[in-house]
């Protein structure tokens, strides 16, 4: 097991039990102490656990496929990450976006995977901030493709900035498709409050929203929420989210669209 894997699943057991202790993890994971503490070390100088004897305890209230997420990996690690989902939800999405349409995409891997999905369309208009979504509809020669400007994110290799309270009224489009890091029956959030209020602007620029989202997002912790469900249409997400919170979504509207 690499060490970035064995740390998450650290992460992940801390999630559930809130302490771990060396030699209990040492006999899950099937290695040494030394390699043990070693990734406790690592781990608390993140700020993700604080080292006690013999073990560690949660320093916050940390969710492996959350923030950490983003501190463990990087950009290509992560669209590596659920790729066969990220695939299928970025087809079935695909399906509702016709030749000619005007459209907006956000950055990040699972907005990659929808961009991919896209270079058969013909003469689509796309506005977006995703560095890599703008590369690979530029490959292309039926795509008309603008891109906002703002800070780079690294992270998720797209433009960051934060509108005025005014929000975007320079841009319309007929459909946002927006993913996200985190989204829970109570609305659908970001890690940084400056990519939260930006990816609320595109939706109030929107006259539809469509929220792309892999199973793993449902039990992901951010904490700057974009909105409530109120303003999404659509979610669309694969076979293996949690069908109870998936319910909750339909309660309040949202079209669920699980891609096979």
């Amino acid at each position: 097991m690499f060490k970035a894997e064995r740390q998450q699943k650290i992460l992940a057991r801390m999630q559930e039990t809130t302490s771990v202790s060396v030699k209990d993890l040492a006999k899950v994971f099937a290695t040494s102490p030394i390699t043990i503490r070693r990734d406790l070390i690592e781990l608390g100088e993140r700020g993700l656990l604080e080292r006690t004897h013999g073990g560690a305890v949660a320093a916050q209230e940390v969710f492996a496929e959350g923030s950490a997420r983003y501190e463990m990996y990087n950009y290509g690690e992560r669209n590596d990450q659920q790729a066969q989902e990220k695939a299928a939800i970025a087809e079935c999405a695909a399906q509702f976006i016709s030749d000619g349409d005007n459209i907006l995409i956000n950055g990040g891997t699972t907005a990659h995977a929808l961009a991919q999905a896209l270079r058969g369309h013909q003469n689509l208009y796309v506005i977006t901030n995703g560095l890599s979504v703008a590369s690979v509809l530029g490959q292309g020669l039926h795509a008309n493709v603008y891109v906002l400007a703002g800070r780079l994110d690294a992270r998720k290799q797209a433009t960051v900035s934060r509108p005025g309270d005014e929000g975007l009224p320079h841009l319309q489009v007929r459909e946002a498709f927006l993913g996200v890091h985190a989204l829970s029956a109570q609305g659908i959030y970001m890690r940084d409050p400056e990519d939260a209020d930006m990816n609320k602007a595109f939706m109030g620029a929107a006259r539809r929203v469509t929220v792309l989202a892999d199973y793993t997002k449902l039990h992901a912790f951010a904490s700057f929420r974009i909105n409530d469900w109120s303003s999404v249409q659509r979610l669309v997400t694969d076979a293996k989210a949690d069908p109870d919170i998936l319910n909750l979504l339909r309660q309040q509207g949202v079209e669920v669209v699980v891609a096979a």
